[in-house]
């Protein structure tokens, strides 16, 4: 995965659709200073981002060093292009990358210092960090930081590799174009049109800037920065905004968490992968929406030409019941709450070389969907042991399958369905040798390989893919196991249950402890009681 720069605290947003006025679409100053863009001078303080835009963590740090680079040494950089409200506010409609690489670098902050930890209300993704340690590394080395070219000015010749630099600094500029008319919704055309060329809009941030104000993308929007970052709920009621951020932090928490630091050196893996990156936003809004049996959409097959809706503000209600119902989704996967089925992530998400499977993730949200509307979850927790070796046995296929349908919306559901044809001859009796049989002999699925490993005698040291096999393979052996259903357990999302009911006469003792998923506890074992 790439790495990515987030610059989002740099400049705030707003909404500018009651922006409209006599006095809207004057143009501003035709370029930008590294004194224009300095904390507390005018122009900063008169710079917004339109609310609906999306995220500034785009750019990789070698990009920005290289813009950076481009600013200080004052070679051609393209002009930002602006719209000033009636309340002479400075929109940025296309740009907001160019102006706040350099506020980063005037503040020293590439999405960990000082405005970021304040937009994030100081919970900043480890992920998000180590990107910040490393652009702000490179950027020092290559380029000088602010606060080092600014002390060569005052002392000319205290360090001589920054003289030019502090030279050239005086005279950079970033150049402005102003989007004339006075109509909000022009600029918010004119964003559309200039962002399907050059660097495009993701195609999901895309859907969800066309539906801005649907409970679904306010949703996504809420996991995805952990309910941190600017508060796309900030009019909902007190009560509402205070759920809002609850029921965010615990999908966030239940899909993110441990952060997920490879090389991989231990079972206790976090379900979705990395928390901060390109992937997150999509994987985050498809699994809302099968959460929400809203119909999942390839979004790069989506077309672009749509112009972004007039949208009322967002429905408190709705945008709760489709957070709650995310919730619910996520308590399947993991979690101590009584329907949690603590899916063990090296089963499940995980390839034997140790790459995160997004797919697999959605692929098991649709599956657990279609278990509960067919009440099938005890059926499920009968034969859970012997599917989760052939998935283990067969971590090959889903590698296979994601490579001839694609991934993530493109993919989920041959892979969903693959899972539930497994399963569902595992219900029959079927053994796992039967069920390569059907696999083999089905339109669908003949052509699945079951591959082995290829040996060599060449290289002697361990790459980081045999390491992560190596480790993984230990994982999967030695986890813990369910003592009702015998299918391995992930030990953040377990009960302890006294094997002598308490009824019965049975102590609190470490004797008389065993590890349940929770369902298996809360559910399949009064299942089994009574004799069903």
């Amino acid at each position: 995965m790439r790495d990515v720069v987030n610059l989002d605290a740099m400049i705030p947003r707003e909404d500018f659709a009651s922006e409209k006025g006599a006095a809207a679409g004057e143009k501003g100053k035709a370029e930008a200073s590294k004194t224009d863009l300095s904390k507390g001078e005018n122009f900063y303080l008169t710079l917004r981002k339109p609310d609906f835009q999306r995220e500034t963590a785009a750019w990789s740090p070698e990009a920005i060093c290289a813009f950076l680079k481009s600013f200080v040494e004052g070679e051609l950089i393209p002009a930002v292009i602006c719209w000033q409200s009636a309340s002479r506010l400075t929109f940025v409609i296309d740009g907001a990358h160019r102006l706040s690489a350099v506020i980063g670098w005037l503040l020293d902050d590439y999405g960990a210092g000082p405005e970021s930890i304040k937009l994030a209300s100081n919970d900043i993704a480890p992920e998000q960090r180590k990107v910040h340690d490393k652009t702000q590394a490179l950027i020092n080395k290559t380029i000088g930081s602010y606060k080092d070219i600014q002390a060569e000015a005052a002392n000319p010749g205290s360090n001589p590799k920054l003289t030019a630099a502090a030279r050239s600094l005086g005279n950079a500029k970033i150049p402005l174009l102003w989007v004339p008319g006075n109509d909000p919704k022009k600029a918010e055309r004119a964003f559309l049109t200039i962002n399907q060329s050059a660097v495009q809009i993701d195609p999901t941030e895309f859907a969800i800037l066309t539906s801005r104000s649907e409970p679904n993308a306010i949703s996504s929007r809420v996991v995805v920065r952990n309910a941190t970052g600017h508060r796309y709920w900030k009019d909902f009621s007190t009560k509402g905004q205070e759920d809002t951020v609850k029921l965010g932090k615990s999908v966030y928490a239940k899909l993110y968490s441990p952060p997920l630091d490879p090389p991989i050196r231990t079972g206790d893996l976090p379900i979705a992968g990395h928390g901060y990156g390109t992937e997150t936003l999509p994987l985050i809004f498809d699994f809302v929406n099968i959460a929400n049996n809203i119909t999942v959409v390839d979004a790069s097959k989506k077309s672009k030409t749509e112009i972004v809706k007039d949208t009322e503000k967002p429905d408190e209600t709705r945008t709760l019941e489709c957070l709650e119902k995310t919730e619910k989704l996520a308590n399947r996967f993991t979690g101590r709450h009584e329907s949690s089925l603590g899916l063990h992530p090296a089963v499940y998400f995980y390839a034997l070389n140790g790459r995160h499977q997004p797919t697999a993730v959605l692929a098991v949200g649709a599956l657990l969907m279609a278990i509960e509307e067919k009440k099938q979850f005890c059926d499920f927790a009968r034969v859970r042991k012997d599917f989760e070796e052939f998935l283990i046995n067969h971590k090959m296929f889903i590698n296979q399958l994601t490579g001839r349908h694609g991934s993530m919306a493109k993919g989920f559901r041959p892979m969903k369905e693959y899972f539930y044809l497994v399963l569902s001859n595992f219900m029959e009796g079927k053994s796992e040798a039967e069920i390569e049989g059907v696999l083999g002999a089905h339109e669908k699925y003949h052509w699945l390989v079951k591959e082995k490993p290829v040996r060599t005698t060449q290289v002697k040291d361990f790459s980081r893919s045999v390491k992560n096999v190596a480790v993984l393979r230990t994982v999967l052996d030695t986890a813990s196991i369910c003592e009702l259903c015998r299918a391995r357990i992930d030990l953040k999302a377990m009960h302890v249950d006294h094997t002598l009911d308490k009824s019965k006469g049975g102590l609190g003792t470490a004797e008389n402890a065993r590890l349940l998923h929770p369902f298996c506890d809360s559910t399949y074992k009064p299942y089994l009681q009574r004799g069903k």
